[in-house]
């Protein structure tokens, strides 16, 4: 463990989690925006995903950009970013291409550090510390989600362009984060031999890109389902707002569980995910199954991502860490881009519209990704440590 490091350090490292997920935050804008600047639909909803791909460019990049000015620089440079990427609509609330702009820069910002978030934690800190920092980040992603969108309500009443104001707590962070943490000059290497299973980090990180494309798939339909059984004028935010709760406290779980569990927490979060998908694709005439299947859905990446991350060295077999981590985050940013595509595909692929046919298929494959799962485990994974 670094000497630099102290009381503090962890909780900062884990603070700057609080606002990776801060690109949704605003979302509550976009209809007025929308009607401010007589935009058409697709131009509102851009502003809510374009973020995605400065994000995806960045993180692609960051690897590249901490060899040259060193990791801290980068997360400070990331957090600098945010702060005025995402509050440049407070002053030019009536130019579409500017608030365009803003977006990407805060898109950028916020894949500078991406990665980064989970590095400080791999190349600080050790043993069960390190297992618990990476479920608590998790969980802090959606804590930053929730109060950041709460805020962001609250602050609309007096403009929406004051909603953006909560892109400023970047700064404290910033300020936090310069003064507690250290630089981290030299990357930890794993000095275990198997170079030659190079499939085994392809094989990470498409199972990280398909448990969050799920998770988001089943968070973009709920509405409509809800809709559908309750009827047009159903307010489905409430339940939305609820979706991350059980994932927070799965995330502080983490730790105590795969003490417990070792790697069948990996077996349990796949099978949770399959019954979330079940329930939703039963739920046509029961919104206590779909309210069940959305609720739950929360809780296998809290336990999937912090355990990918906790094995990265194991898992890179020679390969670089931090890259690696990058490619992990660039296969869950990809997910979330994709989800709705790949469900409008399953339904084309099912010859239907019925809104419940994506959900019998992924019960299907999640059914299937066990059963690889364990196979894999037992002739590879276990067999090569």
């Amino acid at each position: 463990m670094n000497q630099k490091v102290n009381k503090a350090t962890p909780w900062v490292v884990l603070s700057i989690s609080l606002i990776l997920t801060s690109g949704m935050a605003i979302n509550g804008t976009l209809p007025l925006i929308k009607e401010d600047l007589s935009l058409t639909q697709t131009q509102s909803e851009l502003l809510g995903t374009i973020p995605s791909l400065t994000v995806l460019l960045c993180v692609l990049l960051s690897t590249f950009i901490i060899k040259k000015i060193g990791m801290k620089k980068t997360v400070l440079m990331g957090l600098i970013l945010v702060a005025f990427g995402g509050t440049l609509p407070v002053l030019t609330p009536n130019s579409y291409p500017v608030i365009l702009a803003s977006r990407l820069i805060l898109g950028a910002g916020l894949g500078c550090y991406n990665s980064s978030a989970v590095n400080y934690i791999n190349e600080l800190f050790e043993g069960k510390q390190r297992m618990s920092l990476l479920g608590m980040r998790n969980s802090m992603e959606s804590i930053g989600q929730m109060v950041l969108t709460f805020i962001s309500g609250l602050l609309i009443v007096l403009g929406w362009q004051y909603s953006y104001l909560v892109y400023l707590s970047a700064i404290p962070v910033a300020i936090l984060f310069y003064f507690f943490v250290p630089d981290v000059k030299k990357e930890k290497v794993s000095e275990k031999k198997g170079a030659r299973i190079t499939f085994l980090p392809i094989i990470s990180v498409l199972f990280a890109s398909i448990m969050v494309m799920n998770s988001i798939a089943i968070a973009v339909r709920f509405p409509a389902l809800a809709v559908e059984l309750k009827g047009a004028s159903y307010n489905t935010s409430n339940f939305l707002a609820m979706m991350p709760i059980l994932g927070i406290v799965a995330g502080f779980m983490f730790q105590w569980l795969t003490s417990i569990l070792k790697h069948r927490i990996l077996y349990l979060a796949v099978l949770i995910n399959t019954f979330a998908n079940f329930f939703i694709a039963i739920s046509s005439n029961s919104f206590t199954l779909l309210v069940t299947g959305l609720l739950i859905s929360s809780i296998p990446v809290a336990w999937i991502l912090p355990y990918l991350f906790n094995h990265i060295e194991d898992i890179a077999r020679g390969m670089d860490t931090r890259l690696l981590t990058s490619f992990i985050f660039l296969g869950c940013n990809f997910g979330v881009l994709m989800a709705p595509v790949l469900m409008r595909a399953i339904e084309m692929l099912g010859g239907a519209s019925d809104l419940y046919f994506p959900f019998v298929f992924f019960t299907g494959m999640f059914v299937v990704l066990l059963l690889l799962l364990v196979t894999i485990y037992n002739k590879v994974v276990k067999k090569s440590s």
